[in-house]
């Protein structure tokens, strides 16, 4: 534990510098961000895909990478959803009614976490009805009402909860805030940032005390992130009430509590310190909203109307671009057949452009189509682009094998390609860096300690890189 507690306060004094220059978008119009910039127009598209979305996407597919824990999102989400009803049928037909509805609650945050809040507020309202006693629907209701900014609502959710609460109730408040950021309910970023941060804390905080081998990611990543909410983005306000949520934190980052732990309960699991340590990024850091499956359906819907009136007044090279974008929208989403049969539409719509060669290759490398991949690079190479061109090349490809990490593709983890996944994902949050780095009122200080933090990254991305070769 003496280690991994140095580990966090090491974290700490690196990251101290990083945070005010973080939430500034990059000057640099690389990837897919670049492509959306270039089109005329298109505010919607341009207020979804933004530099700190990406960014989001980044430090998501690093965590997941270095936990080898696939995010429960995209195709993911939507396997859980097809399994549930079968699952829990089963577990009530055995007598075991507390997992079915423990798994009807989770799935209601599922619809939450994915920008679904009505659905998921009715769902709740329903359970609530079914099971008068239960107090995990109508805390979770109260939880989402507070970050969608109905305070009437939340108040009249809350006043039905009387007596004692067990831990796992309260776990279920503050597990239902960490998702309502996920899905980038407004108040996560505003009004209800406080209650974000505080819930998200204590996931953090509480595994950090029962994990006796914090590994790197843990430390950098996570507690670095904890660094960053109480010494930069907070007001002061709320920063007091995160640490009032989380007996200690303060003292705990900066090496001056005791050896006490929070006390006890159940350990925090990878998926849920993987979300936890995502609402902290968005709600505290960044103070933008993720890249949830709403998000990202109405990004498509609005790249498809682009991209029908780009075909229409014939502006080939905007409907190239915009063929990619909807190609790497199906990734991130989890529709992996979408994505390929975009990749070969751009293929035959655009035959000199290298791009979609590119970028198919990587979708079927990670569906394990090696024959195919090789015959999509073999093309590429054919198309001869530029030194230049190649390194924009390499940009898009490194967020599509994040998006396909993020869009469930199990073997975007493995360990033939989770070095490839790990250097995509830590090269972005690398240029962050960078940009950080090249910030003109970056004292000399704060540009020591980026640089600690850009080797801790590299620790990172070694600690979570498999064997294998990068994606080439």
């Amino acid at each position: 534990m003496a280690r991994s507690r140095q580990l966090v306060v090491d974290a700490l004094n690196a990251l101290r510098a990083a945070s005010k220059f973080l939430a500034s978008p990059s000057p640099s119009a690389a990837g897919h961000l670049g492509l959306v910039r270039a089109l005329p127009g298109v505010g919607d598209l341009k207020a979804i895909i933004t530099p700190e979305a990406l960014l989001l996407d980044a430090a998501h597919a690093l965590g997941a990478a270095a936990l080898r824990q696939p995010p429960s999102i995209g195709a993911a989400a939507r396997a859980i959803r097809d399994l549930a009803p079968e699952v829990y049928a089963k577990a009530e037909a055995a007598g075991d009614t507390e997992t079915a509805k423990a798994g009807r609650f989770y799935l209601a945050l599922l619809d939450a976490e994915e920008g679904r809040f009505e659905d998921a507020l009715d769902d709740l309202a329903l359970q609530a009805a079914a099971d008068p006693d239960r107090a995990a629907p109508r805390l979770g209701a109260a939880a989402l009402c507070e970050v969608l900014g109905r305070a009437d609502e939340a108040e009249r959710w809350a006043s039905c909860i009387t007596g004692d609460l067990p831990p796992r109730d309260y776990a279920a408040y503050e597990y239902a805030l960490v998702v309502a950021a996920l899905g980038g309910a407004p108040g996560a970023v505003a009004g209800s940032r406080g209650s974000v941060t505080s819930a998200a804390l204590r996931f953090i905080y509480t595994n950090l005390w029962t994990d006796d081998d914090v590994s790197v990611l843990k430390a950098l990543v996570i507690s670095g992130l904890m660094s960053l909410l109480v010494r930069r983005k907070l007001r002061r306000a709320d920063a007091a009430a995160a640490a009032a949520a989380v007996p200690g934190v303060i003292e705990f980052l900066l090496g001056t509590g005791s050896n006490k732990g929070p006390g006890p309960g159940s350990p925090v699991s990878a998926p849920y310190l993987l979300r936890a340590s995502q609402a902290l990024l968005s709600a505290a850091v960044l103070g933008a909203p993720p890249l949830c499956a709403e998000r990202i359906r109405a990004a498509t819907s609005a790249a498809e109307g682009e991209l029908a009136r780009a075909v229409e007044r014939g502006d080939t090279h905007a409907a190239a671009d915009l063929r990619l974008l909807l190609a790497f929208l199906a990734a991130r989403d989890g529709r992996f057949d979408d994505a390929m049969n975009k990749y070969k539409e751009a293929a035959r719509e655009h035959p000199s452009d290298p791009r979609p060669h590119k970028l198919g290759c990587v979708v079927f490398l990670v569906a394990d189509k090696m024959a195919d991949a090789d015959a999509w690079k073999r093309r590429y190479e054919r198309l001869a682009a530029t030194e230049g061109d190649r390194a924009e090349h390499d940009a898009l490809r490194d967020e599509v094998l994040i998006a396909l990490a993020l869009g469930g593709a199990r073997s975007a983890l493995s360990e033939d390609l989770v070095r490839g996944t790990a250097d995509a994902a830590g090269s972005r949050v690398d240029a962050a860096l960078v940009a950080a780095l090249a910030a003109e009122e970056a004292s000399v200080g704060e540009r020591a300690e980026l640089l600690a933090l850009r080797a801790l990254v590299s620790r990172t991305r070694k600690a979570a890189a498999a064997a294998a070769p990068a994606t080439e």
